[in-house]
Formats: C-alpha cells, sequence, structure tokens
C-alpha cells in the first residue's frame, strides 16, 4: 500500500480513517506533519460550523480532546451554556427537555421522592421552578396511572398551576370538572349491589360516563399546548434553573 508506513503513524497520532488519511498523504506527498495539519483544519471547520465558537476556541478543545469530534462539541457546549441550557439544546423535544429539566431541579434541591414528588411541599422554591416540578409530575402520572386517577393526585395544586401560571383556563376547568364528575358517579354507586355474580366496578361506569369522558378529551386534546406554554416559560426563565 502507498504510503503504509506513513498512515499507520498518522492513524497512530490522529482518529482518520484509512481512505481519508491516503487521500491527505497523496496532497502531501507523505508529509505526516503536513497530512496532520489539513485533517486538524477539515476538523476545526467543521467545529465552527456547527458551534459559530472562533478558530482559537475550536483548537484548543479539539486538541484537548485529542482529536475526538463528538468530546470536542461537549467540551464546547459545557464551557458555553450551563447545564439547564444544555438540557434544553440537546433533548428530542420540548417535553423530554421539561421531563429532564425537572428531574435535574429536583436533584439539585434535594427533594426526596416516595416514587412520587410531593407537590404539597414545594413551597420554598421559585413560582418557576415549582410550576415545572407540579405539572411534569402530574403529566408524568396521568400518563403512567390515567386521567381517572390523575385527578386524584394533588388536583388542587395542579389546577391552581394551570390557571395562575400557564393560563390555561379550560384546561384547569376540565381536570376540576373530571374530579367533580368522578365524585358523583363514585357517590351515586357506592352502595349499588353487584348485578348478578359479576363484580360491579365503578371505575368502567366513570370511564365509559360521556360528560366524563368529553373532560378527558378536552385535557388530552390541549396536552401539547401545555407542554409548549411551559417550555415556554422555562425558557423565558432559564436563569431560575441554574
Amino acid at each position: 500500500m502507498e504510503y503504509k508506513e506513513q498512515l499507520d503513524t498518522l492513524r497512530q497520532q490522529m482518529p482518520i480513517g484509512i481512505r481519508h488519511g491516503l487521500e491527505l498523504l497523496r496532497k502531501t506527498n507523505g508529509d505526516i506533519v503536513a497530512a496532520r495539519t489539513l485533517f486538524e483544519e477539515e476538523l476545526i471547520a467543521i467545529i465552527i460550523s456547527k458551534t459559530s465558537v472562533s478558530q482559537e476556541t475550536a483548537q484548543k478543545h479539539l486538541q484537548a480532546a485529542n482529536y475526538d469530534m463528538p468530546k470536542t462539541l461537549v467540551s464546547i457546549d459545557e464551557e458555553r451554556f450551563s447545564l439547564p441550557e444544555r438540557i434544553l439544546r440537546n433533548a428530542k423535544n420540548r417535553e423530554e427537555a421539561l421531563s429532564l429539566l425537572a428531574r435535574n431541579l429536583a436533584d439539585a434541591k434535594g427533594i426526596k421522592r416516595n416514587y412520587w414528588l410531593p407537590l404539597d411541599q414545594l413551597q420554598h422554591l421559585s413560582p418557576v421552578q415549582r410550576c415545572l416540578l407540579v405539572v411534569m409530575e402530574w403529566l408524568e402520572y396521568e400518563d403512567y396511572e390515567g386521567f381517572d386517577h390523575g385527578i386524584y393526585f394533588y388536583v388542587d395544586i395542579v389546577v391552581t398551576q394551570h390557571e395562575t401560571m400557564l393560563l390555561l383556563p379550560d384546561v384547569a376547568a376540565s381536570i376540576r370538572l373530571g374530579r367533580n364528575r368522578s365524585d358523583a358517579l363514585m357517590e351515586r354507586y357506592k352502595n349499588k349491589p353487584s348485578p348478578g355474580k359479576k363484580q360491579f366496578h365503578v371505575g368502567n361506569v366513570i370511564n365509559k360516563d360521556k360528560k366524563f369522558v368529553r373532560t378527558m378529551s378536552i385535557f388530552k386534546e390541549n396536552r401539547m399546548l401545555i407542554i409548549d406554554r411551559l417550555y415556554e416559560i422555562a425558557t423565558n426563565n432559564i436563569a431560575v434553573f441554574y
């Protein structure tokens, strides 16, 4: 192979592929130092295009990461952005970003879980911090347990956040009305005997009740609006999560 010895040396020094290494060595007539320089210039150009940092900054991080591109980009991000900012930038979508931001906040504040967060013990947090934890925890609970159970999970606290912070009164009303309708149906059927040998479950009645289903549908239809509104609040107040 042409330039085999030089290629082996070059690849020991830098993480470069065989084909690309040979291409650079041919351009430089086998000069390893010159090939290294060309490769570094190519990587620096890529880094600048991805991050808009200066050439000096790109070179510094690239060399510190031993020319590993993913590590270089992570290093630059860590220098330029706080952890909350990196979470928002790197998450797959808004909901994942908010979930990671909430978990990072709960860990940073030392809030202990009994599987779920105690949403009635967050008074020491700022309004934005409390809103994030309350809303995201409730959404995760509702995802896991269902709307018919979510309406019993710190519902007064949750409704208040939707009304006062997210400014979504219709969503808040749907959650409250769902709870009220569920309560009314449980009261109506609490002493109802089971027909024959078949066991009676009031939950089946609730989840088929048209009025209850309508309240649940309003919430489901607006779920992404909740995420978008909360994301806007978080990004506009990112400093409170440092």
